[in-house]
């Protein structure tokens, strides 16, 4: 073979391996579009460029406090005509009333547009309950943990083991009831007092929450606003939740009571930790999730970093 054919030879290797390169780059591409536009889960359907009529979820669980981020996708929904409801699933023993309050709030502007719908999992209690109270119906499973209808205040003191230890507090204030309480100092009467009147508001306030949006007075109120908790059956029979169910339960309500299919699709807007990360890297997980649904090998690509898994096998 001359020279010009060995040259001819190694040219259209290079060319063939070129034209493989780009024939797996346009796969990948491919891979990628397709995920981007027609995969149900992976990725976020409020950022994809197909947005039809559907319900939208939320699950609000553990500690509840301040979200904006929460926020800002509640009125997002509120504002979306393709959003035809809300169904709100809560798992959480509370928080901050001050989480419970703002939660309740962003639930009533969204109300004020389409149905909303709690559906109490597990535990929805003190916090969670006031969250759940700013949805129009809610649903509590048999054995769902709720109520817990009122606020505390807690604080240590601890100015007698610091005697014992030998330890000498010295305060100095503007006022006697500056930062009480304090564990450096005893808790004075009157400080006692005006931290109950701060408890005793806060507490006010959620007892009218309770009464005016379950139509609870005298008696029966009183007991739902006892501070004791309650299983599903008996938020029931007290009045705190509309019905046994749930999210079936929630979607029959919407579909017979608001003329609204129970079958359309359900978006999720719940808050990710991944939700910040770029299109690609999202483009990737659906990659995966789209081609290689239930299969092991996907359970482990979605691990960052190496596996190392023992599985018994029969």
């Amino acid at each position: 073979m001359s020279p010009f054919d060995v040259d001819r030879a190694v040219d259209r290797r290079r060319l063939k391996r070129g034209i493989t390169v780009w024939r797996i780059a346009a796969i990948l591409l491919a891979a990628v579009l397709g995920a981007v536009l027609f995969d149900g889960g992976a990725i976020d359907r409020a950022t994809g460029p197909f947005r039809g009529d559907r319900f939208a979820e939320l699950e609000i669980s553990g500690f509840i406090a301040p979200d904006d981020d929460l926020y800002e996708r509640l009125d997002k929904v509120a504002e979306d005509d393709g959003v035809k409801a809300l169904i709100v699933r809560i798992d959480s023993g509370g928080g901050s009333t001050v989480g419970g309050e703002l939660n309740f709030e962003a639930l009533r502007r969204v109300a004020e547009e389409k149905p909303v719908v709690a559906v109490m999992e597990s535990i929805a209690a003190s916090a969670a309950y006031m969250t759940a109270l700013g949805a129009d119906r809610i649903f509590a499973h048999g054995e769902t943990l709720t109520g817990s209808i009122g606020v505390y205040l807690q604080a240590v003191e601890g100015t007698e083991l610091m005697r014992k230890l030998g330890i000498e507090a010295e305060l100095i204030k503007s006022a006697p009831l500056k930062a009480q309480p304090n564990p450096m100092e005893e808790l004075t009467d009157e400080g006692r007092a005006a931290l109950q009147e701060v408890v005793a508001d806060s507490y006010q306030y959620f007892r009218g929450l309770v009464a005016t949006r379950r139509a609870l007075e005298g008696e029966a109120l009183d007991l739902a606003a006892s501070g004791r908790i309650f299983t599903g059956r008996q938020a029931l029979a007290a009045g705190l939740v509309d019905a046994l169910g749930g999210r079936d339960a929630a979607l029959d309500w919407l579909d017979a009571e608001k003329g609204l299919d129970a079958a359309l699709p359900i978006e999720d807007i719940t808050p990710r930790p991944d939700d910040e990360r770029g299109l690609f890297a999202r483009a990737s997980d659906a990659i995966v999730h789209s081609l290689l649904k239930n299969t092991e090998l996907a359970e482990r690509l979605s691990v960052d970093g190496l596996v190392s898994v023992w599985h018994p096998r029969p």
